[in-house]
């Protein structure tokens, strides 16, 4: 587990990147010293082999450069060597490759050019060579002696390496010996780093295992800093409030599909025992199992329905969309509805406010019984005398349909739950009128499945204006939706 935790996979990674750099760095600082060093030494060395040359000349203008020989520049050699304070050894060599003079170091360098170097250097070519001598390393200059073209020999300066080695040895063996002390001193740093990083992920997580279905009401802390884990905390506690108010609305839709369907097999089971107890012609049975049917028939409704909003949130439920027309469709569920309310006090009318058909792209038996809905319950809560109005009209794209009636209405504060299942306003009214509170909840379906809008306008006691808006286009495209206005 602690392998594949990401606080160790943090540090692997960090430790593989600072020993990257650290090896990177130290041989760069390594290469750039010995070079800066070598080129430090290859400066000094010219400088003393151009001043000795510079003495060559000095000596040799009245001579007319004809040996180097007859200067006597031995004497003059080591007198500019001790006053310049150079460790370094001069020779200078004439054209016939003899030795003409050396410092007084000479005895301890045991040295003499190569004749193809001396030859390159009487040509007037500045040569360069690394050599060892009993074991050290020995940096050489054979620097050209001469005026123009016209050489008479060359100054060989030669220079210990060791000092220079000893010191980029000594730096090599730093390197290799604090790098690996300073990765490991800054991996363990950066394994409390990583610790201290994920600290709050750790804590979450624990908290989340705490959490379950019976505490979902609880919300992780979320950090004033409003970093990255604080944006997790935040989308946990969004993802706990959506579970529960899941699981709510499903202890609810439980509770409520358990009672109304609860209630009819009640009156099934105790019209059954009255029945058997106490029926003894045929014409009490016969009753018996009329109101029975009509229970059945109740628990029918109520399965079919639910049976249907579960489809449709699975998204099961197919929607056979075809060019219809909304006018004929809305004029026949009217008159359906004045069907329904023939015996009463109500006066139903069908308002058109277009002048033309109006078609749309949906699917008819869905749109059929979304309509219908609608005005059954208009019907339904509008006492005698009252009155209910379709009306039919278009704004921009749209087709918008409004069912207004004078009924008992709805209170504001439950006009948000009514496209809830089994939500009722009013329990004891809903049960006198046989419902289940599953209409609107299928209303509000098969609009949202037109990609259309339904909003709702009422005030208790004073009746109730719904408006549903339909895209013409149908559900394939969503249109903008203007502000829907509640007259008619």
């Amino acid at each position: 587990m602690l392998l594949r935790s990401i606080r160790f996979r943090l540090t692997l990674w960090y430790a593989l990147a600072l020993a990257v750099i650290l090896t990177a760095s130290g041989v760069f600082w390594f290469w750039y010293l010995g070079q800066e060093s070598g080129k430090h030494l290859d400066e000094r060395m010219s400088f003393v082999a151009a001043n000795a040359v510079s003495l060559i000349e000095f000596q040799l203008a009245d001579n007319d450069w004809q040996s180097l020989a007859d200067a006597q520049l031995c004497e003059r050699i080591d007198e500019l060597t001790h006053r310049q304070r150079w460790d370094e050894l001069v020779q200078i060599w004439d054209v016939r490759g003899e030795l003409v003079c050396s410092t007084e170091s000479a005895e301890f360098w045991h040295l003499s050019p190569q004749r193809d170097d001396l030859l390159m250097a009487l040509h007037g070519e500045i040569v360069y060579r690394d050599v060892t001598l009993d074991g050290q390393p020995i940096r050489t200059l054979l620097y050209p002696a001469g005026k123009h073209t016209r050489f008479v020999g060359a100054v060989l300066v030669a220079s210990r390496q060791g000092e220079m080695h000893a010191a980029l040895a000594n730096l090599r063996l730093l390197l290799l010996t604090f790098s690996p002390i300073t990765l490991l001193l800054m991996s363990i740093g950066g394994w409390f780093l990583a610790g201290r990083t994920i600290s709050p992920v750790t804590r979450i997580s624990r908290s989340m295992q705490r959490i379950n279905a019976e505490s979902l009401d609880q919300r992780l802390p979320v950090s004033p800093a409003g970093d990255e884990i604080s944006e997790l905390a935040e989308t946990f506690n969004g993802l706990l409030a959506r579970l529960h108010d899941s699981f709510r609305k499903i202890r609810q839709f439980s509770g409520d599909a358990s009672h109304e369907l609860r209630t009819p097999l009640t009156i099934l089971k105790g019209e059954t025992e009255v029945a058997l107890r106490w029926a003894k012609s045929p014409e009490e049975y016969r009753n018996a199992l009329h109101s029975n049917l009509e229970e059945i028939n109740r628990m029918e409704r109520i399965i079919e329905d639910l049976l249907q909003l579960a489809k449709s949130d699975a998204g099961e439920l197919q929607m056979e969309i075809e060019n219809l027309s909304l006018s004929d469709l809305i004029l026949e569920i009217y008159m359906q509805g004045r069907a329904l309310a023939e015996g009463r006090q109500l006066e139903i009318e069908f308002k058109v406010e277009v002048d033309r058909e109006i078609r749309i792209m949906g699917d008819a038996l869905r749109l059929r019984q979304m309509f219908l809905n609608l005005i059954v319950n208009a019907i339904k809560y509008t006492p005698d005398p009252g009155r209910v109005d379709v009306c039919l009209a278009t704004e921009g794209d749209n087709a918008v349909v409004r069912v207004i009636d004078n009924g008992i209405g709805i209170p504001k504060p439950q006009q948000a739950y009514i496209f809830d299942r089994f939500y009722r306003v009013d329990q004891a009214r809903n049960r006198e009128v046989g419902g289940a509170g599953l209409g609107l909840s299928i209303v509000k379906w098969i609009v949202a499945a037109h990609a259309g809008q339904i909003e709702v306008s009422s005030e208790a006691g004073q009746g109730s204006i719904f408006t549903v808006t339909l895209p013409m286009a149908g559900p394939q495209r969503e249109q903008d939706q203007d502000v829907i206005s509640n007259k008619c």
